[in-house]
């Protein structure tokens, strides 16, 4: 349970040495009596010695702390370094865009150009008439006949 608005009042006044003799010794006797008031007490007590320990000896900032800390704080950008780096910033990641998209279309082109993505071609796969396969056939015949290509081995054909 929480003490009382009163309670916590005088437990501070114990504290800082404002109660007179009667006073105190009084609440000392409610100290003794009040378990849960005696636990509040040494909460604050410790929280008192906390707060005095940090204050009275903390560490001190070395020599030369100050004037470095103000050396580095003059080497910070200032506003309009840093609003011109911001401006460059979103011109280089624009420049970016447009090249990616020039590359996109360039390739897109270049398909289109070598006929991939024509869209008027059959989508089936068609031979060549068959008087074109012959004219094909007997050329080839002559350029074996005639030795600018080499026969082919004799297992390959068939003897």
């Amino acid at each position: 349970m929480k003490l009382t608005h009163a309670d916590e009042l005088l437990l501070h006044r114990f504290l800082d040495g404002e109660m007179d003799s009667a006073q105190a010794v009084a609440f000392e006797a409610r100290l003794a009596a009040e378990p849960r008031l005696r636990r509040r007490l040494e909460d604050e007590t410790t929280l008192r010695a906390g707060f005095a320990a940090a204050h009275a000896g903390g560490p001190a900032p070395r020599a030369g702390f100050t004037a470095g800390v103000l050396a580095a704080a003059r080497c910070l950008p200032s506003r309009q370094q840093m609003k011109r780096d911001e401006v460059v910033a979103e011109f280089v990641r624009t420049c970016r865009r447009v090249l990616i998209a020039a590359a996109v279309l360039f390739g897109i082109s270049l398909a289109w150009y070598a006929g991939l993505m024509d869209s008027r071609r059959s989508a089936t796969l068609e031979a060549v008439p068959r008087w074109e396969i012959e004219k094909e056939m007997k050329r080839l015949d002559a350029l074996i006949e005639s030795g600018a290509l080499g026969a082919p081995p004799a297992e390959r054909r068939g003897k």
